[in-house]
């Protein structure tokens, strides 16, 4: 391993950016040369390296770098303990191809959660990426879990639902893969959803009411469903009132607050509201600013 290699990889294992680990010392183009190995650092840029990485110069200019491979799964391991999924995937998805049972566990973990931050942002075509390389790290490993298949599948159908783009292909991929398993709410949920927007308005009650136990976490989503399927029944009380459960209820992701002011300035229309349309119309493109 060179020195620029062991710079970079150190410093993601550290969650760092460049523009960090350069601080006042070096500018962030003159590390970036430096992990690349198309600069050498000074004695004196090496120490400010070594400190901000909270390692030995010595260290670093060392052949021995704690067992190669080895070394690196243990900061992968660590990094993965910690939270610091982008700085864990960073780490080791560019030897994915060769990678062993671990580290394949490791990256599948680590994209399956970068997946779902990306969904909660709105960023679709990355979630998507990172949630069917999720799948394929998981299904070549020795530890290949269902559960991480099943929310693959799931992302991928909101994904495409949201952007009305194969939304019958990720559909029919969830369906099949989850009939293969014990039914849970977020199954109902998404083929309820797929059902509002194919117009088939019964089909989409009754996954609403095939769900037997909800957890905490998914009552925004189920009461903003009940409130869809109301207005799509022309129930525009009950419509506001399951939509204002949703609201009051917390804990929903931008894409799902989006939906539910959309669906609560709908209903404020139906009803005549005009001023409650006109905050709803607001709140969303509010969403847009943060």
């Amino acid at each position: 391993m060179t020195l620029g290699q062991k710079i970079r990889q150190t410093r993601l294992a550290r969650g760092l950016t460049q523009t960090e680990l350069a601080g006042g010392q070096i500018t962030r183009n003159m590390l970036s040369q430096i992990e690349h190995d198309a600069a050498q650092p000074s004695m004196r840029t090496l120490e400010h390296l070594a400190a901000m990485l909270n390692v030995d110069a010595g260290w670093l200019l060392s052949g021995a770098d704690g067992g190669g491979a080895e070394d690196r799964l243990a900061r992968a391991r660590a990094l993965l303990r910690e939270g610091k999924w982008r700085a864990c995937w960073e780490l080791l998805h560019e030897d994915a191809a060769q990678a062993g049972d671990e580290e394949l566990l490791i990256l599948s973990r680590a994209a399956m959660r970068l997946a779902w931050e990306h969904l909660n942002r709105e960023e679709f075509d990355a979630a998507l990426a990172l949630s069917q390389q999720a799948a394929d790290c998981d299904a070549r490993g020795l530890y290949s879990d269902p559960a991480l298949q099943a929310a693959a599948l799931e992302l991928a159908a909101r994904a495409a639902l949201a952007q009305r783009q194969d939304a019958d292909v990720q559909a029919e991929a969830y369906r099949r893969q989850h009939l293969q398993q014990q039914a849970q709410a977020r199954y109902h949920l998404v083929m309820a959803r797929y059902h509002l927007a194919q117009e088939h308005i019964q089909a989409a009650e009754k996954e609403i009411w095939s769900i037997s136990e909800l957890p905490e976490a998914l009552q925004a989503e189920y009461l903003l469903l009940r409130g869809r399927i109301a207005l799509r029944k022309e129930q525009f009380e009950n419509a506001l009132l399951y939509l204002q459960q949703a609201e009051q209820s917390g804990g929903a992701s931008r894409y799902l607050l989006r939906e539910l002011y959309a669906s609560l300035e709908q209903c404020c229309r139906e009803r005549e509201d005009f001023r409650g349309a006109y905050e709803y119309a607001t709140r969303q493109r509010e969403l847009d600013n943060l």
